[in-house]
């Protein structure tokens, strides 16, 4: 598991109350530990801590990408030779290729830590409570909930603003996403105005204490919420400079609030894969490109075999229409990320198809082919293991002469 977390313990709290009763632990997320960094808390640890706690050493780690590497050197003597290659070392192949690109990227990552880093010191509870009230895990689940688990739920912060002096307020520019304010920037958290004026007329000073029931029951824990986030706000410019500014009319009254922006920045457990849309949190749709550039990059070595020795035509057919559809798949969806990047009406119309608000029309006719689309790759993934190996049945003569020199160079 790893990573940095809160725990809610008598080390944590300190002389704090507990300001939630529904996690003993919270996990910081990649987005999480980034604003922690930019509060100036990110624990220093040394290279020697990290070396005990990893499980694995450059030798395992090189004995593997020479082995990687010694597959390679094969396939490559073997076409200069001009002799042909099985679909399971095609297959083989495209996995080798991704194996060493992830060791060279990983190659200091250390492995299998169990026990996580934890944060301690007076400065946590504010900012626990902080990054608590941003993530889902502080919300209720959507009266209409999108097909994306991040419209699944709207975390604490998607109700609340920060009310401010005016002597602050005055001189902030509206509809700004980042805001830098003078100090000292104080205030507190209260509803948003839009939700304070929705049929009872109440300015937003009066509803500043007001329980919301779909948060926790205590009011207690919600006020004790709320005054450690505002404080947090009001402590480091980095959360602070995290606030849009905004404003609406209402019966002639215009009101300006500065909403928190709402990210995932905590969870009750971070697993291995980046679940939960860390990868949408982490680099939007550039991170969704390179995704789909490495299922590309699969479909096309595998298609690199287009002309190869097949059983069959039917086998050699079903092998050339998976490829296509693996390495279409991840193009179009590079197309779809690089439009959503860069067009704000296609941005626009996206999130309205995530969330469920676009036409019907368009609902039904996007999730007919999306469920499509998806079938076929899976089939399509699955049809090329399958065949690699059935495909060992009638291989040609050629198939299984070997290279002289390797059988000179040492090798695993």
């Amino acid at each position: 598991m790893g990573g940095f977390v809160f725990d809610f313990d008598e080390n944590f709290l300190g002389s704090r109350e507990a300001f939630t009763t529904k996690v003993s632990r919270l996990t910081l997320t990649p987005r999480g530990v980034a604003i922690l960094a930019a509060c100036g808390y990110l624990p220093k640890i040394s290279t020697e801590d990290i070396l005990d706690k990893n499980k694995s050493d450059n030798v395992s780690k090189l004995l593997s990408v020479l082995q990687a590497v010694w597959m390679l050197a094969q396939i490559i003597s073997r076409l200069s030779g001009r002799l042909p290659i099985t679909l399971l070392e095609v297959n083989t192949l495209a996995h080798i290729i991704c194996a060493i690109i992830i060791y060279a990227l990983w190659w200091n990552k250390p492995k299998l830590i169990n026990e996580p880093t934890k944060l301690r010191g007076n400065w946590v509870p504010p900012v626990a409570a902080y990054m608590f009230m941003s993530s889902q895990i502080s919300g209720w689940r959507r009266a209409r909930p999108g097909i994306l688990k991040k419209d699944w739920i709207d975390p604490e912060f998607s109700i609340l603003a920060f009310n401010s002096p005016a002597t602050v307020t005055s001189s902030m520019p509206t509809h700004s996403p980042s805001i830098q304010p003078a100090l000292p920037w104080t205030g507190s958290l209260a509803r948003r105005p839009s939700l304070a004026f929705d049929g009872s007329g109440m300015p937003l000073e009066a509803v500043q204490s007001t329980i919301d029931t779909r948060l926790e029951s205590s009011g207690d824990l919600q006020s004790i919420r709320w005054k450690l986030a505002a404080e947090a706000m009001t402590l480091y410019p980095a959360l602070a400079r995290r606030i849009i500014c905004r404003e609406t009319t209402q019966d002639g009254q215009t009101l300006k609030w500065f909403e928190p922006v709402v990210e995932e920045l905590v969870d009750d457990s971070i697993g291995n894969w980046a679940t939960g849309n860390l990868l949408r949190a982490m680099s939007g749709f550039v991170m969704g490109m390179i995704v789909w550039s490495a299922s590309m990059a699969y479909g096309g070595v595998h298609a690199a075999a287009w002309h190869g020795h097949f059983p069959s035509r039917t086998e050699a057919q079903l092998w050339r229409a998976s490829s296509v559809c693996i390495a279409g798949s991840g193009l179009t969806w590079i197309i779809i990320n690089m439009l959503a990047r860069t067009s704000p009406w296609f941005k626009a119309y996206w999130k309205q198809v995530e969330t469920l608000r676009a036409h019907w029309i368009s609902l039904v006719s996007l999730g007919t082919l999306a469920f499509l689309c998806g079938l076929a790759y899976i089939l399509a993934r699955l049809y090329l293991v399958v065949e690699s190996f059935i495909s060992l049945r009638k291989l040609p003569v050629a198939a299984y002469q070997t290279l002289e020199w390797t059988q000179i160079v040492p090798h695993l």
